[in-house]
């Protein structure tokens, strides 16, 4: 075990050179990842699930990030297991954090422009599914009501799942602008939202925060 923690550690100071150990221990580590942000890892008891938690430079405990880490998440199940992979995977999410730009793929968009003009002049809603922080593909809710004038799910049958948030939706009028019906309903409980007007093509598409702010949003192939 001690040679693979050592395997590990080198692995890792190849690529992170900043690192440094906590109490002269090679495995027990923290690494400035990003802005004062540092990733403080313990692989003590490798190849066994090693813990990690996100401080500042004064040691507060920042965010705890495990539940979002898909190699942790997977770790029993990884047989080559890597601190580095883990290591590059929380930085990629605090750089994604820090984006002020939402991702979105265009396949979807254009998937789901087909849908709003196969369903004119009903309004259609979708629910949105993030994959490291691209939105990637679209559902249809279960039981959704569709009208001239409005758009409405029902979250309790929707499938729970962390990878659900946002919406995306179209507005026959052609009016991008989220309606108080909107923020009071189809933008409740998720983080972003897409709102697609008529005639439906990429140039009348705007992207709102739950609370109706807009946000710059990028077409990613």
């Amino acid at each position: 075990m001690i040679k693979e923690i050592e395997t590990q550690y080198q692995s890792i100071i190849e690529h992170f050179p900043n690192c440094e150990t906590i109490e002269n221990k090679i495995s027990h580590i923290k690494i400035e990842l990003i802005n004062g942000i540092m990733a403080e890892i313990d692989y003590s008891k490798y190849p066994k699930k090693p813990k990690i938690k996100l401080i500042n430079q004064s040691g507060k405990v920042y965010k705890n990030l495990n539940k979002d880490i898909i190699s942790l998440k997977d770790w029993k199940i990884i047989e080559n297991k890597s601190i580095l992979n883990i290591i590059n995977e929380i930085k990629f999410i605090l750089e994604n954090l820090q984006s002020s730009t939402v991702k979105i793929k265009k396949d979807l968009i254009t998937g789901f422009l087909a849908l709003c003009k196969a369903h004119h002049p009903k309004e259609f809603v979708g629910l949105l599914k993030m994959d490291r922080f691209v939105f990637t593909e679209f559902i249809l809710p279960p039981g959704a009501i569709t009208s001239r004038n409005s758009g409405v799910f029902f979250p309790g049958r929707i499938p729970i799942s962390r990878d659900y948030q946002g919406t995306i939706h179209s507005h026959p009028s052609g009016n991008v602008i989220p309606s108080l019906q909107d923020l009071n309903s189809v933008f409740k409980g998720n983080r972003f939202h897409f709102i697609v007007g008529f005639p439906y093509s990429l140039n009348n598409i705007k992207c709102f925060d739950k609370n109706g702010t807009e946000l710059q949003f990028e077409v990613i192939e």
